[in-house]
């Protein structure tokens, strides 16, 4: 499990992620509207010497996470680590998300109450860091924990006055192979993002997918080759309404529960 402690030391990449673990994340692709879910995603550069001292338990941290999803507050969360770097970007963060913004705010507090970590606090004060409120509509997981996870994070930005267009390419193209990918067990968790603060242009969303271990990463994959025989104009079709040139990806180890 990939740990990262105290406040600033939860969570992201995101994406996620958002995403996803209470009933009414059903899965199954029901036609049906889902509530939304509400993700915080904390993410640092921190400097690679610092690596393993980052990364080391935290169990005052495990344990109020624990309680959080016990009493409800949050729905889940998780932890991160790059795997395709870039300098100056982030390589570590994490994740937790919930019904309501306000349940987000509950969890930062009580986090922020933990008793400091002296060695955590002094690498974060020298790293750089990002925060962000997503929201999602479109999401599944499976209940429990994992460790072996790949957290693989795709920016898109619509075309201007295409937005509601993407996001009935999304529903139609790419939600049936995720929520197969999920039945059959290749991926944990995914969901469709876009920010609820925001601090980037509101035209951009991201398609978050945690994959089960290596095989997972391959099965997705295979799963968008085989998508896009079977579907020839799916994927031209999609990729009509973004911006080819701002899109993006990301690669992280993810460790995470879902309740």
């Amino acid at each position: 499990m990939i740990r990262l402690g105290k406040v600033v030391t939860v969570l992201c990449a995101l994406a996620l992620a958002a995403l996803w673990a209470s009933p009414a994340r059903a899965q199954g692709g029901e036609e049906k509207e889902k509530p939304h879910v509400y993700t915080y995603v904390a993410q640092w550069d921190v400097p690679r010497a610092d690596w393993a001292t980052f990364e080391k338990p935290n169990p005052p941290f495990d344990a109020l996470m624990a309680k959080l999803l016990a009493d409800g507050t949050v729905l889940d969360h998780g932890g991160f680590k790059s795997v395709a770097h870039q300098e100056g970007s982030p390589n570590h963060g994490g994740w937790w998300s919930a019904t309501s913004v306000g349940n987000l705010m509950k969890a930062l507090s009580a986090i922020a109450s933990l008793k400091g970590n002296p060695e955590l606090e002094k690498i974060q004060a020298a790293s750089k860091h990002w925060d962000y409120i997503l929201d999602s509509r479109l999401y599944g997981a499976k209940h429990g924990s994992f460790e072996n996870g790949y957290l693989r994070v795709g920016a898109y930005k619509s075309k201007p006055h295409e937005g509601e267009q993407t996001d009935k390419m999304v529903k139609a193209y790419i939600v049936p192979l995720l929520e197969k990918l999920l039945a059959d067990g290749s991926i944990y968790a995914y969901s469709i993002d876009h920010e609820a603060i925001h601090t980037a242009d509101p035209s951009y969303f991201w398609i978050v997918i945690i994959a089960n271990g290596p095989e997972g990463l391959d099965k997705f994959y295979e799963g968008l080759e085989s998508t896009g025989k079977s579907n020839p104009t799916g994927g031209p079709a999609f990729g009509s309404t973004v911006e080819s040139a701002d899109h993006r990806d990301s690669l992280s180890l993810a460790s995470g529960t879902y309740k």
